[in-house]
């Protein structure tokens, strides 16, 4: 849980710590069990506002070169961007339960049963396992029953028989059965 954070407890002026090469590493505010952490450990943690940025928290550190430093503080800033992108994409395109209640939503009459998602998902990922795992020619086979091209035409192009290729796609289809066998 968070709490507030009693700023005079740790703000640090971060002119006097002397380091030569100094980076911030973002702490979110009113996350006082890593204040604390931080803190016990030596880190200096400054409540500042950085150029182009309101205040915040930060834990201070030193590196040893100004590139190390130059990088740091590029790696944060970028993981910074990318957490506010990703806050405003949800709160763009994300919706309370609530609202859709508001809105006429009626769960009962939804078909996206979550168990049956998550289930459907499982088998996806055990039949791609699955069809890794098959030779090319059999996987070429299930290709030509998934995508349902006539056997002449791929036999054809793999220079066999339509026996020969209808043998060997039920044996590929066969396969299949025996790994995804537990997943009826």
């Amino acid at each position: 849980m968070k709490k507030k954070v009693n700023l005079s407890v740790v703000t640090v002026n971060p002119s006097t710590l002397n380091y030569a090469h100094p980076y911030y590493v973002p702490i979110e505010d009113g996350d006082e069990t890593t204040i604390k952490y931080y803190k016990n450990h030596g880190v200096p943690v400054a409540h500042i506002a950085l150029p182009g940025r309101m205040p915040h928290y930060y834990a201070v550190f030193n590196a040893d070169t100004q590139e190390e430093a130059d990088m740091m503080k590029k790696m944060y800033n970028n993981w910074d961007k990318k957490s506010s992108r990703h806050e405003a994409d949800k709160r763009k395109y994300e919706t309370s339960y609530d609202a859709l209640v508001d809105e006429g939503y009626d769960a009962s009459n939804d078909d996206n049963n979550p168990e049956e998602i998550v289930a459907y998902s499982i088998v996806i990922d055990a039949l791609n396992t699955a069809l890794q795992e098959l030779t090319e020619e059999k996987l070429r086979a299930c290709k030509m029953v998934a995508n349902n091209e006539p056997q002449r035409a791929v036999a054809e192009e793999l220079g066999i028989s339509r026996r020969t290729l209808r043998d060997r796609k039920d044996g590929a289809m066969e396969d299949l059965a025996k790994k995804m066998k537990e997943y009826k």
